[in-house]
């Protein structure tokens, strides 16, 4: 075991850990602790993951009042991991971190020139290849057998391909099938010679492609069951699979951290930065800075589960989408709600008295209460003591190929004093369904306010290209119900609109107060089943400063 993750192995409760200053460790997927049994919602499919495999670098479980001062330390990854892995702890506090990887399992390579249909490509020198014929083979660093850790081709099933322009700071979409090369000839360690297949092709000089494989076998780290967490001063410049996960905690704090791309790369994770899924409690990012993304920067949400089967009081309830299984969603004592699936509406109340796992995707819970009349196989459940409050605060989000913030929980919501720049797609999401991600569920209100956004959804991935979007999946389009409360949008600065106006969609929302914010182009309010909006003392089309 690596000397790092050997160390941990004797922390107590109380414990106030400093590690060597500055100190340089290194740990490998394969001299680092293993698990099984961590089941991690939005990652892997069951035959990418089946086991709830996790290898990890700090691990602690049941452990309370714990300290880590990582005094300038690095942390350098080998392989693919989930660096840090917290379970059932509390009041734990991580500070003055680094964590990076040896080799990026995000490859990236840059178009240097262009010649007849003949291009010279700089990989990025962190990133590991091999040639065969005309297949460029990514791969990881040799693990201990003397085989790479992970490999896969440039053009494999599993990657996605975009296109990161330096000049304007945005993203495209490549299409795999486009990418093919006829002839690759290696010109030096990190420079290739290439033409293409498809001679009606372009590669576009100056720009950067970022390959990734979309399996999430790991995350940037895992945080279950948890409660009271504190993480300062982090420095993290690679994430793998998905960010920072926490799931099912309490009171989750980032404050003054820094996840942007280690110097001479464009990407610093695959997936989303942070994610919350099923927390209750505080959850606070405040002082960040976060850019290169392949998704987005921060998704909060519950997760439905479908009611497959009734007796009596019991309930089976099942894990519905691919992605998200085998965790657990319920303890004794919560709330659930019934959920209507084509309307979202809620329209019960039980308690939770008992749960047993059949398997990992479906739970038998028996409840306490009365159970309405229940649409088999279509209405659902929300763990209604799992919604957390959101404060996000004092941020700057800069360039992603995601969106800024996707947040459906019920309690309070405060986005304030924040920058959002170059996001492929709005700044504010927000939606709730039970028919596709599964992702829970309503909300009462949103604060956002003293934001300023700049050139957001150059993606154009909803009609009119809007930077605040609200649109719940409601699957009967003859509904009048309102689905969240209210969106309260006061006193922030809109700039750069992709389609050269400002559009506002909003769906299914009971108010909307929009005001005193300040426009540099026309802006557009759109609306549907939506009740009181109250537009007052917006400013158009006046020039705004980016600083």
């Amino acid at each position: 075991m690596n000397e790092l993750s050997k160390f941990f192995l004797n922390v107590k409760d109380g414990d106030a850990v400093t590690l060597e200053k500055d100190k340089t460790y290194h740990v490998r997927q394969d001299d680092s602790f293993e698990f099984e049994g961590y089941y991690c919602t939005n990652t892997a499919k069951q035959h990418e993951n089946p086991n709830g495999l996790r290898r990890v670098a700090l691990f602690l479980k049941n452990k309370k009042n714990v300290s880590i001062d990582g005094n300038g330390a690095k942390i350098i990854v080998h392989g693919k991991m989930t660096p840090f892995l917290f379970d059932e702890c509390e009041n734990i506090t991580v500070r003055n971190l680094s964590v990076d990887y040896a080799c990026p399992t995000m490859a990236e390579f840059r178009v240097v020139s262009e010649n007849n249909g003949t291009y010279e490509l700089k990989i990025n020198p962190e990133c590991l290849f091999r040639i065969e014929g005309d297949n460029l083979i990514w791969q990881g660093e040799n693990g201990f057998d003397g085989k790479p850790y992970w490999e896969d081709s440039y053009i494999g099933n599993r990657r996605h391909i975009k296109v990161y322009d330096p000049s304007t700071e945005t993203i495209s979409d490549f299409r795999r099938d486009d990418l093919p090369f006829e002839t690759i000839e290696q010109i030096d360690e990190t420079t290739l010679r290439v033409t293409m297949k498809n001679k009606d092709v372009t590669l576009p000089v100056g720009c950067i492609l970022q390959t990734r494989n979309i399996v999430r076998d790991q995350t940037g780290s895992l945080f279950q069951r948890c409660k009271n967490l504190t993480f300062e001063n982090l420095r993290i410049k690679f994430m793998h699979g998905l960010g920072m996960v926490s799931q099912f905690c309490e009171n989750v704090t980032y404050r003054n951290c820094d996840f942007t791309p280690a110097e001479g790369r464009t990407i610093a994770s695959t997936a989303d930065f942070f994610q919350f899924s099923g927390c209750r409690g505080n959850l606070t990012v405040e002082n960040c800075r976060a850019c290169g993304a392949q998704d987005d920067y921060i998704n909060v949400h519950g997760t439905h589960l479908r009611i497959i089967e009734r007796n009596g009081n019991r309930l089976t309830v099942r894990f519905m989408h691919a992605e998200s299984w085998g965790f657990q969603a319920f303890e004794v004592g919560d709330e659930l709600e019934f959920i209507k699936w084509n309307n979202l509406q809620p329209f019960g109340n039980v308690k939770v008295a008992a749960f047993e796992k059949l398997n990992d995707a479906d739970i038998i819970i028996t409840v306490e209460g009365g159970i309405p009349e229940i649409e088999l196989e279509k209405d659902v459940v929300e763990n209604a003591t799992w919604t957390p409050n959101l404060y996000v605060r004092n941020c700057d989000f800069g360039p992603t190929a995601g969106r800024g913030i996707l947040c459906t929980t019920r309690g309070e919501v405060i986005i304030e004093n924040n920058r959002f720049r170059n996001l492929w797609g709005p700044a504010l999401l927000l939606e709730d369904d039970c028919n596709f991600w599964f992702e829970s569920g309503y909300t009462n209100e949103i604060i956002f306010r003293n934001n300023h956004v700049i050139g957001c959804d150059f993606g154009n991935t909803w009609q009119d290209s809007p930077i605040i979007r609200y649109t719940p999946k409601v699957m009967d389009e003859s509904s009048e119900e309102f689905v969240h409360g209210k969106l309260t949008l006061t006193n922030n600065r809109f700039e750069k609109p992709y389609l050269g106006k400002h559009t506002i969609h909003l769906e299914y929302l009971r108010e909307a107060d929009i005001k005193n914010n300040i426009f540099d182009a026309p802006y557009d309010i759109y609306t549907k089943c939506v009740g009181k909006v109250e537009d007052e003392n917006n400013i158009v089309n006046c020039p705004i400063s980016t600083q």
